[in-house]
């Protein structure tokens, strides 16, 4: 038995030293970063420009891998479920972390269990637009309209379930309104319906909008952060406009399957930090309206978890389901 003792806290102290040592020479081939949605949209934008900034800090490529579809689910069920070795990390978003475990009845997997959380990456807003053609040219007109005749407005969003459509959910919710909701395949066809005026309004984010606002094709009457946005000064945040507790963000977050290796974690986590302090990834973030907003795995799950809750109160409210 005494020997049994010996052979088994040798193998596991070999186990320890390996896996501290494989840690160490991390990372010793290219990474793969998955994004769960198409190339070309924000989300791409930010992960290429983080992955760029990575790989010079950790000295090895990171590949973009975009594998879109069911709203990134597919992706994260797959980085989920890949080796936890750090060669395959994924870029988290709201919509596949905080909204997708209260919106699909059998998601396949579980952002509790299934990721180790490394640092969230930025944060930024959406912005409530009309179509020029309707009659309120502020929020409060906007909202007086949709009081005097409730279900004649049509709200576009980027897909049920999507956070441009849970955004409009609270904003009725909380002003005691009532909209009609038609989903698109995405902010992009979103915003061009909202200025073709096949739909009155929607809350896209300030990226997808912000050259139709520029140019009068659409009329933005709030954002919905805490503070007004950088690139639409003159536009006032809702919560200011009444409802001091309205606060939709958009927001990224990397991840690594659960099991990855603290060590290996950290030093993601330190070139995600030194990533976000470079002025020129600062001020290429700011042109597109985001915000670096760097954290430690601690702070990420703290926000994380606030995030779940909230949503998962909205799709209870808004009856919005998936499968």
């Amino acid at each position: 038995m005494k020997i049994f003792k010996i052979f088994s806290f040798l193998l596991l102290s070999c186990t320890l030293f390996a896996g501290a040592a494989r840690a160490g020479e991390y990372p010793s081939k290219p990474i793969h970063l998955v994004v769960p949605l198409a190339p070309g949209g924000t989300t791409d934008i930010i992960s290429r420009l983080l992955a760029k900034q990575m790989a010079g800090i950790l000295g090895q490529a990171i590949v973009i891998d975009n594998r879109s579809g069911a709203g990134g689910t597919i992706a994260s069920n797959e980085v989920a479920h890949a080796a936890p070795d750090g060669y395959t990390i994924l870029m988290g978003t709201i919509g596949t972390m905080a909204v997708a475990p209260a919106m699909y009845r059998h998601l396949p997997y579980d952002p509790d269990k299934d990721f180790s959380l490394i640092s969230l990456v930025n944060t930024g807003q959406f912005v409530l637009v009309v179509n020029p053609k309707v009659e309120a040219k502020n929020f409060s007109q906007f909202l007086a309209l949709a009081k005097s005749e409730p279900g004649a407005i049509n709200f576009g969003s980027a897909g049920n379930g999507s956070t441009p459509h849970l955004g409009m959910e609270l904003l009725q919710s909380m002003a005691g309104i009532k909209l009609v909701h038609v989903p698109y395949r995405g902010s992009g066809p979103m915003v061009t319906a909202v200025a073709g005026g096949q739909v009155q309004c929607g809350m896209p984010d300030i990226p997808s909008a912000l050259s139709l606002i520029q140019a009068g094709r659409l009329r933005a009457l709030a954002v919905t952060g805490e503070a007004r946005s950088t690139a639409l000064p003159d536009v006032p945040t809702i919560a200011e406009s009444g409802f001091k507790n309205f606060n939709v963000t958009v927001w990224l977050g990397l991840v690594a399957p659960r099991g990855t290796p603290a060590p290996i974690v950290e030093k993601l986590n330190h070139a995600v930090k030194l990533a976000l302090q470079d002025k020129a990834f600062i001020k290429r973030l700011a042109e597109i309206s985001s915000t670096p907003n760097y954290s430690t795995p601690a702070e990420f799950e703290t926000f994380y978890k606030s995030e779940r809750k909230k949503w998962a109160q909205v799709v209870k409210e808004s009856g919005a389901v998936i499968n």
